[in-house]
């Protein structure tokens, strides 16, 4: 029997400079927001509740694409609109870094907040346009294997630059010459970006009827199409579910267990490492047994690792804690890629971009939700008496089931959903 000769992932010019563009976007978006952005926000006396709603101002911003995107639907280049909305929020982020240097420390947040808020909107436009402009190129029977490819180069760019950055910014004693020199950094990596992209051949999106450049239509096109905002639906209430525990992994690890920063972020690099490994492996489960398979088998790892961080006490963390990271390895490996590749599935080429900003808004107040929702349930655990003489940490540690119950609940009823929709559709076709 002869052998099948290896799937060449990186046999075009677009599928190489794309590949090449999400080490330099990587970068910028690294160095530029997480802990890079909050320590900015710190230096110019910002808030907790500021800096809080930092860690989600992408979601938040994701909101917003859902009134652009009857408007962005227009342009039919998609490579000129996304080398024009990248070049515009490298710009804006820029301009964030320099509020220091030019505003006096009484308006420093006051310009700090909508400049922020105008660099991440335009961020999130630009990758709906990218992943718009790029999709066009690659190949559907291996696209399972190239964005995770990307995804891997991406997270190796991600640890480098937060390893590096982090020690930077420790050597100057978080000055605000050592934040400036990594905005700047971000800079330069933004401008190769830049270059890369204006290599790439231009795709030109089929033009909207007039009737559907109306920013209802934004809402409607979308909801008219039954199997996508069945999936939709699907990704946002899985978001909902993850992130009322989800979200307080952080805050249960170092404030209720009082592990030692060095600690957090050892066992946060349980998550991040073998995804290096098993992106891979679940970019060809993906090309080979569906995007859809894919998805759906991801998302039963997260059921894993949340209910592992129930059993995870002051005297059980060294067990319990790396167990649900590795299994948060697994599924975020296999949902990166899958929900990335079953988005585009559905989608049709016409009005691509509306449906992403629909996607992405979704997601947005999913991702905002969630932690409200736990928050609310989290304090109602703690001012139960019995609960807290009964159990360590019953707040945290019962959201966890939840979050759990809620994904093991979803999954049953998506599935009986889909077969519903499945047999509706092949008695139609009869």
């Amino acid at each position: 029997m002869s052998k099948q000769p290896p799937i060449k992932l990186l046999d075009s010019k677009p599928a190489k400079f794309f590949f090449s563009q999400m080490a330099f976007g990587t970068a910028f978006t690294c160095l530029t927001s997480g802990v890079f952005l909050n320590g900015l926000a710190i230096l110019m006396g910002a808030s907790d509740v500021l800096v809080s709603y930092l860690s989600v101002i992408t979601q938040i911003c994701g909101i917003l694409l859902l009134a652009l995107a009857s408007f962005f639907e227009r342009f039919r280049s998609r490579k000129k609109l996304t080398i024009w909305l990248t070049i515009l929020t490298k710009l804006a982020t820029l301009l964030v870094a320099a509020i220091p240097a030019f505003l006096p420390p009484q308006l420093r947040l006051m310009a700090f907040v909508p400049v922020v808020f105008a660099a991440f909107t335009l961020q999130a436009q630009a990758t709906v346009a990218l992943n718009n402009w790029m999709i066009s190129f690659i190949d559907g029977k291996k696209r399972g294997r190239y964005i995770s490819l990307r995804e891997t180069l991406a997270l190796i760019v991600t640890v480098t630059l937060s390893i590096g950055g982090g020690y930077f910014l420790d050597t100057r004693q978080g000055e605000y010459a050592g934040f400036l020199l990594i905005f700047l950094v971000a800079f330069a990596a933004g401008a190769v970006e830049v270059v890369l992209l204006s290599r790439i051949p231009d795709h030109i999106a089929p033009a909207a009827p007039a009737k559907q450049r109306k920013f209802i239509s934004a809402i409607i096109i979308p909801l008219k199409d039954r199997p996508y905002l069945i999936f939709v639906a699907y990704i946002a209430v899985f978001y909902l579910m993850l992130t009322v525990a989800d979200s307080f992994t952080m805050v249960y690890m170092m404030r209720y267990l009082a592990l030692p920063y060095q600690l957090t972020t050892a066992l946060s690099m349980i998550i991040k490492l073998p995804q290096i490994v098993l992106l891979g492996v679940w970019g060809r489960i993906s090309d080979k047994r569906g995007h859809a398979f894919a998805l759906k088998a991801s998302i039963w790892f997260f059921a894993g690792e949340t209910l592992l961080m129930v059993f995870a006490t002051s005297n059980s963390y060294q067990v319990f804690i790396p167990a649900a990271f590795i299994f948060a390895a697994i599924a975020n490996a296999g949902f990166v890629v899958a929900v990335f590749n079953r988005r585009y599935e559905l989608m049709p080429e016409a009005n691509r971009i509306i449906y992403d900003n629909f996607y992405t808004a979704a997601i947005g107040v999913a991702t905002i939700l969630g932690p409200l929702l736990g928050g609310v349930i989290k304090s109602g655990l703690e001012s139960n008496a019995a609960l807290a003489s009964a159990m360590q940490f019953p707040g945290i540690r019962l959201l966890y089931i939840v979050s759990t119950l809620g994904i093991l609940l979803l999954q049953v009823v998506f599935s009986r959903v889909q077969r519903g929709v499945e047999k509706t559709d092949s008695v139609t076709n009869l």
